[in-house]
């Protein structure tokens, strides 16, 4: 497939940006959109090829929607700073026919990352994520977190090589990180109506701890299995307690 702009939205990122730019060599043009980073990341990803492009930020949803402007070609492949795509996937890529694809969206697998390892639990190793798709048929909803790219038309998965995502590569940096999204996630809760429960508190944490562990196989990863269960189940339980704060603030 030809004309394809791949789009990374980075802050800080000058330690994983020159990987994530070199993987995207199956993509016609790359576009790093900036938000002001302080350690040379737009520097190390115009050294890696890429087209720095320096924009405010806006939020994640919105920041995406601005980015997909930028785009001169007509599909669009999206990564994070902290991600690269394989081998076999940038071939699966380069294969697609550029005159009649089978679809208008791709769902790529992504195997993400603990402290170094690949994971084995379903949620994590087989983690599809829409990031290939027809520039004209996507749309992004404005959210403040979690956003997420929807397609109008048809989508296919794309079964072949991986993108690989260094989603924790430090506990110190995974708590940070974790601040942060828990803090937007229940902020944007707090906006749509969502309120605190002592219920929910209780036993939503629980419940994520135990899903992830045993019904989606995280205890095959041992302790490393472990403890992504439990860091999983202590995001629902500082995302409920900070709805709390907002309710008494």
């Amino acid at each position: 497939m030809r004309g394809i702009s791949a789009i990374v939205i980075a802050r800080d990122a000058a330690r994983s940006i020159g990987a994530c730019v070199g993987s995207l060599s199956c993509a016609d043009e790359v576009i790093v959109v900036d938000s002001g980073s302080a350690d040379g990341t737009a520097e190390a990803a115009r050294q890696a090829g890429a087209r720095v492009v320096v924009e405010q930020w806006r939020g994640f949803g919105a920041q995406r929607q601005r980015s997909l402007s930028l785009a001169a070609h007509g599909w669009v492949l999206f990564l994070d700073a902290d991600e690269r795509l394989t081998d076999g996937l940038r071939a699966a890529i380069a294969a697609l026919p550029d005159d009649a694809p089978a679809a208008d969206g791709y769902y790529l697998r992504r195997r993400n990352h603990f402290l170094g390892r690949p994971m084995r639990n379903t949620r994590w190793a087989n983690d599809w994520q829409l990031r290939l798709f027809r520039k004209d048929a996507a749309a992004i909803a404005p959210v403040a977190v979690h956003e997420g790219v929807t397609v109008r038309g048809r989508t296919a998965r794309l079964d072949a090589g991986v993108i690989d995502h260094d989603t924790v590569p430090s506990l110190a940096a995974h708590l940070e990180k974790l601040n942060r999204y828990t803090t937007l996630e229940a902020r944007q809760r707090y906006d749509a109506g969502q309120r605190f429960s002592t219920a929910k508190l209780l036993v939503s944490p629980t419940i994520e701890f135990w899903k992830l562990l045993l019904v989606l196989g995280a205890w095959r990863d041992g302790l490393r299995g472990l403890a992504i269960a439990a860091l999983s189940a202590l995001y629902k339980l500082v995302t409920i307690g900070k709805l709390l704060e907002l309710g008494r603030g």
